[in-house]
């Protein structure tokens, strides 16, 4: 597949179905952030209870994500997906008959394996059915699900909290995600090239996280892992802190929603038109771009803070563009796992971008934390600003960036005779 030119009605059906795997992961994820309120009132817990068991669903996903995509190597992206799934859908429902932090601490770290296995095999088979000229919207198609699964989330636990409590959603998305499992063991296909480059190059011997590490590799593999790791940092020091940041000046509670709204919207559309980017101008010219709006919307926002003149259309205007930064990224990286490493490598690869990613995630729960304890939104922007900052020379200096392809037109349009 990944040597034509065009899409393919196989093609699309098989990005849609891996793209709807990758919604649920998203709307998984966001279930823990959502129960945490009545289950503090169920089990008379503080905030401060539940962060052990956040730290531990993002390691289990940094762990998932990093050997999720050796295991897609080695068996194959199919069934290393359905496995995947098929762990965190279980977890999740598991976790409705627990009564205690404890089983269900540990049963969302398990969760955690599942979600982060999802990620590398679904990018991978989304990277391979999809053709080589538009491979970076389909990698953007990837970045969008995931989101896209957390609105979902939010929207479903508007309905579903008040009137059926935090067990209902959780079983929803435990249902999901095993019905899914059904269909993709009736009608997913594996990745032609998988299985190609498996029959002749012998790839299950080969899959592991030192063949990204050979001297060929090593340096772009090494500035994606940092790349990764900075940008999560300051996406999730964003998702997890924000609120805490503006509240801290004094800003309306009823605002923080609306900020944290706009900083999702701006990822979204910043996703998007990163993979658009990348298709016409390569990954380099993409993460500049994207890179630099997050910046200098960080940079305006101190500004802003320091002369207090913030208000919240500023800052919500603002934010939208942090996320174009900080989600931008993610996209641009989610493209260059996928164009960095060949077929027999790729789930790998784009595995332990993912995995060194999600430790960002983990330390931001206290770097974060710290920034808005010591600067309050200055503070905490100049982490953001700078976090980006590093992220795209990391990425820039990548040496096997993504190239970008002409336009049909500026190549096929013929000469014009006077």
């Amino acid at each position: 597949m990944t040597d034509t030119t065009a899409w393919t009605r196989p093609a699309i059906i098989v990005v849609t179905m891996v793209a709807f795997a990758l919604l649920l992961d998203g709307v998984d994820a966001q279930a823990l952030g959502l129960a945490i309120p009545p289950l503090m009132r169920e089990w008379n817990l503080t905030r401060a209870d539940f962060s052990p068991i956040a730290a531990a669903s993002l390691l289990g996903m940094a762990i998932g994500a990093t050997f999720g995509g050796v295991a897609g190597d080695r068996i194959g992206r199919r069934a290393a997906l359905i496995c995947s799934l098929a762990l965190f859908g279980l977890a999740t429902g598991l976790a409705t008959l627990t009564h205690g932090k404890d089983s269900f601490g540990a049963l969302r770290a398990l969760a955690g394996l599942g979600l982060g296995a999802t990620l590398p095999n679904a990018s991978a088979l989304i990277a391979e059915f999809t053709p080589v000229r538009y491979r970076s919207i389909g990698m953007s198609i990837a970045m969008l699900s995931q989101p896209t699964g957390s609105m979902a989330a939010g929207l479903l636990a508007a309905v579903l909290l008040e009137s059926h409590g935090w067990r209902t959603q959780f079983l929803i998305g435990s249902f999901a995600p095993l019905a899914l499992v059904l269909l993709f063991l009736w009608r997913l296909p594996e990745s032609p090239g998988y299985l190609a480059t498996k029959g002749v190059a012998r790839a299950a011997s080969r899959a592991n996280l030192g063949a990204l590490l050979v001297p060929e590799r090593r340096r772009d593999t090494l500035l994606a892992w940092l790349s990764c790791f900075l940008s999560l940092l300051a996406l999730y020091s964003v998702l997890s802190w924000a609120p805490a940041m503006l509240a801290a000046e004094h800003m309306p509670l009823s605002f923080t929603g609306t900020a944290i709204a706009a900083f999702s919207i701006g990822g979204i559309l910043g996703s998007f038109g990163c993979g658009l980017v990348i298709k016409r101008f390569g990954s380099r010219t993409a993460q500049i771009l994207i890179g630099a709006t997050g910046i200098i919307a960080g940079v305006l926002l101190i500004a802003l803070f320091r002369a207090g003149l913030a208000t919240p259309v500023m800052i919500g205007g603002l934010m939208a563009f942090v996320g174009v930064g900080a989600a931008g990224t993610q996209t641009t990286l989610y493209a260059l796992g996928a164009h960095l490493y060949p077929t027999e490598l790729r789930a790998t690869g784009i595995g332990a971008v993912l995995g060194i990613g999600r430790l960002g995630a983990v330390a931001s729960s206290w770097v974060g934390a710290r920034a808005v304890d010591a600067g309050g939104a200055v503070g905490f922007f100049t982490v953001f600003a700078v976090a980006i900052a590093a992220a795209t020379l990391a990425c820039v200096l990548v040496r096997r960036s993504i190239p970008g392809q002409p336009s049909r037109y500026s190549r096929t349009a013929p000469e014009r005779t006077p």
